[in-house]
């Protein structure tokens, strides 16, 4: 799972745009006797909080919800907040450009297909939730709860739970805005027989490993990364033992004048940056890869 890094610029434009929607669902609901007067003054209290809060916060906020709100009214909010707020709304109006803000091209999770997928011939932003809508619908549209994702990998969370649940999901799995160092992970390879390599992910750290198994990254990349990795292997086992070095950090790089971010752009279409991973598919991969290739 990637990273990642909001620009103010995302952050203001969602706020500025999501704001306007939280107040139309308050008032309207208002406008239909079908909001508490204890749920109005929560909802405008904690305003800021649910737009624009990181993800502990956003749990508080949630938890705090449930103690004071109906089954009646939960179940007119979640309507509003999912289906009116975020599907109709937001979703319609302003999420791919909110994408294109937010600078992510690459599903976060898998790094394996791009963001924006073709809905009745209309480029629309895949946008999953972190604390899933159903059962958190007041995150609806928080920003901090609105993952870049490709359609699989979104499918792949809904209606699934991490060991421990979602409450506890903060500290048992990785949260993409939430930068953990302790929390990494490498891919690499074994092979199966002599002309069988198998893809497969390392790491020490047990949250990393829980958010694999739960995003199920390794079955994703053991189903499909055969090609890719067939092809860097071919390069290092069907000529001679330097070929990719002297591809990448000499013919290119001295013959072309060109950085090494360039060369392994031009070679095999991927971004070496950690913080560029997210504009090319599989650019972990293959970069963890080719390195391990190198040695």
């Amino acid at each position: 799972m990637l990273n990642i890094k909001p620009s103010l610029e995302a952050i203001s434009y969602h706020h500025s745009n999501v704001s306007i929607i939280f107040d139309k669902i308050i008032d309207e609901r208002i406008g239909e006797g079908l909001l508490q007067n204890s749920t109005r003054k929560f909802l405008k209290r904690y305003k800021n909080i649910l737009i624009k809060g990181k993800p502990n916060l956003l749990l508080k906020v949630h938890q705090k919800f449930n103690l004071i709100v109906t089954d009646q009214n939960f179940d007119n909010l979640k309507t509003c907040f999912k289906n009116r707020g975020y599907k109709t709304q937001f979703q319609e109006n302003y999420g791919k450009d909110f994408l294109e803000k937010l600078g992510i091209d690459t599903c976060v999770y898998c790094n394996r297909n791009y963001t924006i997928q073709l809905v009745e011939d209309r480029a629309r932003a895949e946008l999953d939730h972190w604390f899933p809508k159903e059962t958190y619908p007041i995150l609806a549209l928080s920003f901090y709860n609105l993952i870049p994702s490709c359609h699989s990998c979104n499918h792949i969370k809904h209606n699934n739970a991490p060991e421990g649940g979602w409450n506890n999901a903060l500290q048992n799995i990785n949260h993409p805005y939430l930068e953990d160092k302790a929390s990494i992970f490498s891919f690499s390879y074994f092979f199966i027989s002599i002309n069988q390599p198998k893809a497969i992910i390392k790491s020490t750290s047990e949250k990393a490993k829980k958010t694999i198994e739960f995003n199920k990254i390794d079955k994703i990349y053991e189903a499909q990364s055969d090609r890719e990795l067939k092809d860097l292997l071919d390069l290092r086992y069907k000529y001679s033992q330097n070929y990719l070095d002297t591809l990448l950090n000499k013919t290119f790089t001295r013959e072309f004048s060109m950085s090494k971010e360039e060369a392994y752009r031009m070679v095999f279409g991927i971004e070496t940056k950690e913080e560029d991973y997210q504009k090319r598919p599989f650019s972990k991969f293959k970069k963890d890869i080719i390195d391990e290739l190198l040695k």
